[in-house]
């Protein structure tokens, strides 16, 4: 449950009719995370809203689904319930499970036919978000070796940044995890409505 209140009843009119409106929408209760996007959304929710959008729609070298996975295995890293299977979800309806238990929960093989640039930026991203002072530049030499240019390393990055962001927000703000269901149905919202509430 979220800790504050405040952000839990919602800011101003836009909030609370949005928060009344949100679980119609997504067949269940608002997200939490959404409530906070909500809460004061022209100081945190509509620009974070926008980049979302940007990072983790818009235009550039890796999928919907890649762009998913990296926010889903970063989330992992650091133990955010909430973005984790809201992310991991979203990979998986575009990627296949087998690709997600394989990278994100680290079980199994990655399957044939997934870009073989992919477990490589997913390791890199895993490691600029744990060992940040460990990473030197034969790492990234090693990622445009294998064919990943610099403004799809950058796009990658973002994308592990903006994830940063929201699991020190979610984690601060006291955000649980969804349920499956939950997971499922914001998922769908998140790929029918897109980021930029």
């Amino acid at each position: 449950m979220i800790r504050l209140q405040a952000i839990r009843r919602g800011r101003g009119l836009r909030a609370r009719v949005m928060g009344l409106l949100l679980p119609l929408l997504s067949g269940g209760t608002a997200p939490g995370f959404v409530k906070v996007l909500l809460f004061r959304p022209e100081f945190f929710g509509t620009p974070f809203g926008r980049y979302a959008e940007a990072v983790l729609r818009g235009p550039g070298r890796w999928t919907v689904g890649e762009r998913e996975l990296f926010g889903a295995t970063v989330s992992a890293g650091n133990a955010c319930g909430y973005c984790t299977g809201v992310h991991r979800q979203i990979a998986a309806e575009s990627l296949g499970e087998p690709t997600v238990e394989a990278l994100v929960d680290g079980t199994g093989h990655v399957p044939a036919g997934v870009d073989p640039a992919v477990p490589l930026m997913t390791a890199f991203l895993r490691r600029l978000s744990h060992d940040p002072d460990g990473l030197t530049t034969a790492d990234v030499a090693d990622l445009r070796a294998a064919g990943i240019g610099d403004d799809a390393i950058r796009e990658a990055a973002h994308a592990a940044a903006l994830l940063e962001i929201g699991n020190r927000v979610n984690t601060a703000l006291g955000v649980d995890a969804m349920d499956d269901e939950g997971n499922r149905r914001t998922a769908a919202m998140l790929l029918r409505r897109g980021y930029d509430l």
